[in-house]
């Protein structure tokens, strides 16, 4: 039984090459629109994503195009997982985000797709297990990207289990900015699925299918995203208790929202225990970095010697040789280390490193994405909403 399903790089980011600072940040942005605060170098206004022009000058640099974020929604995820779509079906590489509902894909219905090199394609006419749904869908971003379709139901494979009549939005127009990358097929969210775009009605995520249809037990799925080519995987339905000697501590999720959102109420500063109180934060496969408060961010750069804004890039960075401080934060009552090898993001220029933390901007809750997260094991239980995350030691 093939219980975990392995992540892959897309050809671009193997070698442990990771996505530009200024695109993931820019992303992050746009996915939750988010206003500059006194750190974050990105906002979401009028629709757009803009570059603002320097810490202390909040006016609009300029907007930051599509094509800069990299393919619309996707391409700077560094993790694709192997999916098969279809009756005898075709294997796609798809996005996991735990921060979205809906599972589309690269399909015949795009007049175009077979020009585009480097996608695999799915094509209903070719699959016996295809059926026409009703319903449309339409996923539209702040930088003018878009991508939207019909709907089928399907035989969806996901490692050995396979999901019947799920439902599979099929693109039928991409915008150019969707075109860029050759790195992925689609993307399967695994967030709740309340906020599933299909209209009329919402469709069931491939999870709650997998829970509905007792394909999983128990009603878990799970993941640790691996460090540079180090292995990662998701799993579904089983909970791998040998990535890590530590345990695995669960909290309570509030999912209004359609995020997996939790207390973090607490953190610490080499040792030192700081508090704020009635703090949340989602846990977020799409999105890259961490981000929280100004106050926390500025805390920890000014415990970084040498750390500056960059007004050109909108974050912070500091030296390659400082000293990194040891930074955990809670999700509920449990604190977790974030590594020191993520807090060091990537090559700034000049002997600087971006840092892998940064500004949530008017936000009121953070985001723990792939730089938190590398240093943890999830169990996300759908079943029982909750979350459960143990500390790696790799």
């Amino acid at each position: 039984m093939q219980k975990m399903q392995p992540l892959v790089r897309p050809a671009r980011y193997q070698g442990g090459k990771r996505p530009s600072f200024y695109a993931a940040y820019a992303r992050a942005a746009r996915r939750y629109g988010f206003e500059t605060g006194r750190n974050a170098g990105f906002a979401k206004r009028n629709n757009v994503v803009v570059k603002v022009k320097s810490k202390h000058d909040k006016d609009t640099a300029h907007e930051v195009p599509a094509e800069s974020i990299q393919n619309g929604e996707l391409s700077i995820l560094e993790y694709v997982v192997p999916v098969k779509i279809g009756t005898p079906g075709v294997t796609l590489n798809l996005d996991f985000d735990t921060g979205s509902s809906d599972l589309w894909v690269w399909s015949s219905e795009f007049a175009r797709a077979s020009s585009y090199k480097g996608h695999n394609i799915y094509d209903p006419s070719k699959s016996s297990t295809a059926k026409k749904a009703s319903g449309s869908w339409n996923i539209s971003y702040g930088d003018g990207s878009s991508a939207s379709g019909n709907v089928y139901n399907e035989t969806v494979t996901v490692g050995d289990i396979a999901i019947p009549a799920q439902a599979v939005e099929l693109a039928e127009k991409l915008s150019s900015s969707f075109l860029q990358d050759g790195g992925n097929d689609g993307l399967l969210g695994l967030a709740w699925p309340a906020i599933n775009t299909v209209s009329p009605r919402p469709v069931a995520t491939p999870v709650e299918n997998m829970i509905n249809k007792k394909l999983i037990d128990p009603p878990v799925f799970t993941v640790k995203l691996g460090r540079g080519d180090a292995d990662g995987f998701y799993s579904f339905g089983f909970i791998d208790t040998s990535v890590t000697p530590n345990p695995i501590t669960y909290t309570p999720v509030d999912s209004s929202q359609g995020f997996w959102q939790v207390d973090s109420t607490t953190w610490t500063l080499n040792g030192q225990t700081k508090q704020r109180s009635g703090n949340t934060t989602i846990l977020d496969t799409g999105t890259t970095l961490c981000l929280v408060s100004d106050d926390v961010v500025d805390e920890i750069y000014g415990a970084i010697e040498g750390a500056t804004f960059d007004n050109e890039q909108g974050g912070y960075k500091f030296p390659t040789n400082a000293t990194i401080p040891d930074i955990s934060f809670t999700v509920g009552k449990t604190l977790y280390k974030v590594s020191p090898k993520d807090i060091a993001f990537g090559d700034a220029g000049d002997g600087f490193v971006f840092g892998g933390i940064q500004s949530r901007g008017n936000l009121d809750f953070d985001i723990f994405g792939d730089v938190f997260l590398k240093a943890v094991y999830v169990v996300f239980n759908q079943g029982e909403s909750t979350v459960g995350l143990a500390q790696r030691d790799d």
